[in-house]
């Protein structure tokens, strides 16, 4: 009885884990939108945050970590993403119907699709982040993961600011992400080591292999 009981309180507890995950994500869909109205080109670049990753790579280790299971998390993270593509190319789809700035040549299934399928990866990468908790060293080891992949796009949008003068916006956001979840990890892994050299090897290798190529 007492088994039954804790089932049928996890269960609205998960549905209102759900449905705030899928309105976090309409929302966040529909601002990143709407930096379009801001100018690309400029020192800030502030619609640079949705032609980037460093948004998506903050913003789901938050939704990891402040989920309560594995499968809690992989859900969350796919309910957010979707959530969040669906209503950032709807919304440009809906603009582009008043606005000529945004070019309306239909919804954009394609790159609907494209993301979606992104959304799942990532889903299934949130269930296997969501290990961190059992500590040790498979613990530390996971934390350095999106730290890594945080510090590559640092890296690498702090090379193009320098050199171009624009997405001040996306270094900023980028650097403080990185440090404040960098701090949390640090502080909760136990093989400082491991979280440490595992962080550099992917920000290494995640600049190397994919972000200098647009350099």
């Amino acid at each position: 009885m007492r088994n039954r009981g804790s089932e049928t309180k996890r269960k609205p507890r998960a549905l209102k884990s759900y449905i705030l995950m899928a309105g976090l994500g309409c929302l966040a869909g529909i601002l990143t939108r709407l930096t379009d109205f801001f100018p690309y080109d400029s020192l800030w670049s502030l619609s640079s945050i949705a032609t980037l990753f460093g948004f998506w790579m903050v913003t789901v280790t938050l939704v990891v970590l402040f989920s309560r299971s594995n499968r809690n998390a992989a859900v969350n993270v796919m309910l957010y993403l979707t959530a969040m593509n669906i209503s950032f190319y709807l919304l440009k789809y809906i603009l582009g119907l008043f606005l000529p700035m945004f070019d309306n040549e239909g919804f954009h299934w394609n790159l609907l699709a494209l993301y979606t399928a992104l959304a799942c990866l990532c889903s299934i990468g949130g269930f296997v982040l969501y290990f961190w908790n059992k500590g040790g060293i498979p613990g530390s080891f996971l934390y350095g993961l999106p730290i890594g992949g945080l510090g590559a796009e640092t890296v690498a949008v702090g090379l193009y600011l320098f050199h171009n003068k624009t997405f001040l916006f996306q270094f900023l956001f980028d650097l403080v992400g990185m440090a404040a979840i960098g701090y949390v990890f640090w502080k909760r892994a136990e093989n400082k080591i491991l979280y440490t050299g595992t962080a550099v090897v992917v920000a290494a290798a995640g600049y190397f292999c994919f972000y200098r190529l647009f350099l």
